[in-house]
């Protein structure tokens, strides 16, 4: 990795949840009560959604980003997914229902 994305990597924030498809978007949903939404788009010159795009969905991530805000919606703009696990949720709500049914939550 060059110094300059090295250096733009240092700065981000890591964002945990799970990447949904929303139309032609691919969204986060954080792990959280609130379950806040955010945007993901590729960071200047980077290409890490490419492996997100061809995944399947929904899926946990672990979502290396810069926060922004444009017109008011939240977005990310993503250096990283790792940890990328379709089919698991870290949503207390998915846990109950499963639970529910008799499966395992995760």
């Amino acid at each position: 990795m060059p110094a300059s994305a090295q250096t733009e990597a240092a700065g981000a924030d890591i964002y945990i949840g799970t990447l949904e498809r929303d139309g032609h978007a691919i969204v986060l949903r954080r792990c959280d009560l609130v379950e806040n939404r955010y945007l993901l788009t590729d960071a200047p010159g980077g290409k890490a959604l490419a492996s997100v795009r061809k995944a399947t969905l929904p899926a946990y991530g672990e979502v290396l980003a810069h926060y922004a805000e444009r017109d008011g919606q939240s977005i990310l703009l993503v250096e990283s997914v790792e940890r990328l696990t379709p089919g698991k949720d870290c949503h207390l709500g998915r846990a109950l229902e499963d639970i529910g049914r008799g499966a395992d939550a995760w």
